[in-house]
């Protein structure tokens, strides 16, 4: 059951004005956050904790046979009320009911926590605007846009209309149209990307302003918070900055170049230290894992070289490190404790069981197996 934390009255408001409501009062429980720290955001979380689909039932999900029987069996879980609203249960709608209730996840976290604290979760939150404006992008950049791309529901929340950038008749009329800090950004490597029109350009610039503005509120919290965040935020910082690298190998992109890709902000992964600067100049995507230091990423990526090998695909490199940091995300849940990671980390799991619950619907809508759609979920 969900704990009522919140005024009766509020309760047939919509998100948006529930939102408001509470941005225009920060006072509101502000005494019982300064006298229990994150006792209140943290019980909110914990309440929803529970509702995180195990293991196991992932896997009767997966079993199910039928797209139909799949819905049918989500509604027996907190998902109903999204997918009970959402106009049909076609693949797109299913997605975006599923995406509505990630994002409700987040609003809670924001409508419940303050100050600095607050400010580092909206830059967390803003991760969503930029998937949106990323798919916009490459819908642009290649042309190829047999339908809309499902964006995640932010608009409200930002206040930027991203959907409407799709009618863009170039990708700088594209840019032109959007707004700070985004327009400013992309606007200054507008010519780099005409004269090469590698999307990546324009991807790696919006990913260093997004985890630039995530690290200066990260900096900016206590010494117990930063520290915390600093390990799950710079685990997936160096996760980034090695599949950069490997993607960058795989598209034959020369060391020199792939360098101003990086992020410049590292938790255990130095990209000047000699031996990645090794990798850096590899042949191959199999040797540049090879050549790098030993580390967590390391081991995790040998593991996975037969099957690269296999499939000449960059999805085993990619899977192997997205467990690893997820590996890193239950390590901090472990034992609930009473601080940022807890709730970091509960978003997280959340995004990532959005995301199988997504796959496991496109395996469904093509008939694959359970046995194909595990080789894709995560667990």
């Amino acid at each position: 059951m969900r704990l009522k934390s919140k005024p009766v009255f509020l309760n047939d408001c919509n998100r948006k004005n529930k939102y408001l409501y509470y941005s225009r009062h920060p006072n509101i429980d502000s005494e019982r956050m300064s006298v229990s720290g994150y006792a209140y955001s943290y019980a909110r979380v914990m309440s929803r904790m529970s509702d995180i689909l195990s293991e196991g039932q992932l896997k009767d999900l997966m079993a199910v046979g039928t797209k139909d029987d799949f819905i049918s069996s989500l509604m027996d879980t907190t998902y109903k009320e999204k997918l009970t609203k959402a106009p049909s249960t076609d693949l797109r709608n299913t997605e975006l009911a599923l995406k509505g209730e990630l994002i409700d996840q987040y609003l809670m976290v924001l409508r419940s926590t303050r100050g600095k604290v607050n400010a580092f979760f909206e830059e967390l939150f803003r991760r969503f605007e930029v998937k949106n404006l990323k798919a916009v992008i490459i819908a642009k950049a290649t042309g190829v846009l047999t339908e809309k791309p499902l964006l995640f529901p932010v608009e409200d929340f930002f206040g930027r209309k991203m959907s409407g950038l799709l009618d863009a008749d170039s990708m700088k009329n594209l840019i032109m149209r959007l707004e700070d800090p985004y327009k400013r950004m992309l606007e200054a490597v507008l010519p780099e990307y005409e004269a090469s029109k590698k999307a990546l350009i324009l991807e790696s610039t919006l990913y260093q302003e997004l985890c630039g503005a995530i690290w200066a509120r990260m900096t900016g919290l206590g010494a117990k918070d930063s520290a915390i965040v600093r390990k799950i935020i710079g685990t997936e910082f160096d996760i980034i900055n090695i599949t950069t690298l490997l993607r960058c190998k795989a598209a034959g992109i020369k060391e020199a170049e792939m360098t101003k890709y990086f992020l410049p902000y590292t938790y255990s992964f130095d990209f000047n230290a000699d031996n990645v600067k090794a990798s850096m100049s590899a042949e191959d995507a199999s040797t540049v894992v090879q050549l790098l230091p030993p580390s967590a990423y390391k081991e995790a990526l040998m593991g996975v070289i037969p099957e690269y090998e296999e499939e000449q695909s960059l999805i085993p490199f990619e899977r192997a490190l997205r467990n690893l940091f997820f590996y890193t995300i239950k390590n901090t849940l472990r034992g609930a404790p009473i601080n940022i990671g807890t709730i970091i980390g509960f978003l997280y799991l959340k995004e990532l069981e959005i995301k199988n619950l997504c796959t496991i619907s496109v395996c469904k809508e093509n008939d694959l197996s359970a046995e194909e759609t595990m080789g894709i979920v995560m667990l």
